[in-house]
C-alpha cells in the first residue's frame, strides 16, 4: 500500500489533546513491556510490528511521538524513519538492539531525536519520552520573535524562516536553534546545550550534539562546511554570532 503523505498540521503536537504514542516493535514481549510502561506513565499507545504498517498508521491515528525499533521483519527501521523524516517533525526515538556507537550516529543522521540502546531501564525511556514531548510543548511566554541577521524564529507559532524561506525543524533542532539564537554572542558548551535541549541524563554524550548541529547547519548556512550563524568554538562548544548578517 502506497505511504500516506502526512500534513504538518498533523504534527504539530501543540494543537492536539490526545498524548498518544505509536510503537513499532515486532518483539512481542518487549512490545508489551513498552506499553504497559507507557500506559502506567498517562500515555495512550497503539503498536504495530512492521515498518510498512506503520508509514500507514501514521498519516492515520497523527501520534504525539512515535518509538521505532530498527530490526523488523519488511522496511528497515532507518528507512521508515527516512520516509517519515521527508514529510513530517514528528518526534521519534530510536529503540534498538544495536548498541554501537555508528548505528546510534547512522539514526540521528537519519532524523531520529533520540536513540535508547536495548536493554534499558523503565525509569529512562518513560524521563526520554517525557523530555521529548516537553519540548515540544514548550513555548516560552515572554518572547516572541528572535533574529540573527536573516535567520528569525516566530516563537508563539514555533517557526523558523531564513531569508524569508520557512525551515522545516524537529523539536531538536528547534531546541538547538533557540537557545543558541537566545545566547547570540556568548560561547554555549557542549554540556550547557546539551542540558538545555536534551536534559542533563545527557551530559557528555556529544555524539548526538554533533550530529543534531550538522544536521541543523545544512537547513541554515549557506555552505555547511563554513557556517555562518553556528560557529565552532574549538574544545568548548557553539557561538551564534550576534547580528550576524
Amino acid at each position: 500500500m502506497p505511504m500516506q503523505k502526512f500534513s504538518q498540521y498533523e504534527t504539530m503536537i501543540t494543537m492536539r489533546d490526545s498524548r498518544q504514542i505509536l510503537i513499532v516493535e515486532d518483539d512481542e514481549d518487549t512490545a508489551e513491556i513498552v506499553t504497559n510502561l507507557l500506559k502506567n506513565a498517562g500515555y495512550h499507545t497503539f503498536t504495530v510490528d512492521c515498518g510498512e504498517q506503520a508509514l500507514n498508521e501514521i498519516p492515520a491515528i497523527s501520534p504525539y511521538l512515535v518509538l521505532l525499533d530498527i530490526l523488523l521483519p519488511d522496511i528497515d527501521g532507518l528507512e521508515v524513519l527516512r520516509r517519515v523524516r521527508d514529510r513530517s517533525f514528528l518526534p521519534m526515538i530510536i529503540l534498538s538492539g544495536l548498541t554501537q556507537e555508528h548505528d546510534k550516529v547512522r539514526a540521528l543522521e537519519a532524523g531520529a531525536d533520540d536513540y535508547l540502546s536495548k536493554p534499558f531501564s523503565p525509569e529512562e525511556l518513560v524521563a526520554r519520552v517525557g523530555a521529548l514531548l516537553r519540548r515540544v510543548e514548550w513555548t516560552p511566554q515572554a518572547e516572541t520573535r528572535l533574529a540573527v541577521g536573516e535567520l528569525e524564529l516566530d516563537i508563539p507559532h514555533r517557526q523558523a524562516t531564513i531569508r524569508g524561506q520557512r525551515l522545516h525543524l524537529t523539536p531538536v533542532e528547534y531546541g538547538l536553534l533557540i537557545t543558541l539564537m537566545r545566547t547570540a554572542g556568548q560561547v554555549v558548551s557542549h554540556d550547557e546545550l546539551l542540558r538545555a535541549v536534551w536534559g542533563e541524563q545527557y551530559e557528555g554524550d556529544y555524539s548526538v550534539l554533533r550530529v543534531n548541529i550538522s544536521r541543523l547547519r545544512l537547513k541554515i548556512e549557506e555552505n555547511p562546511r563554513r557556517p555562518m550563524y553556528i560557529i565552532t568554538v574549538p574544545g568548548e562548544g557553539y557561538r551564534m554570532p550576534k547580528g550576524q548578517s
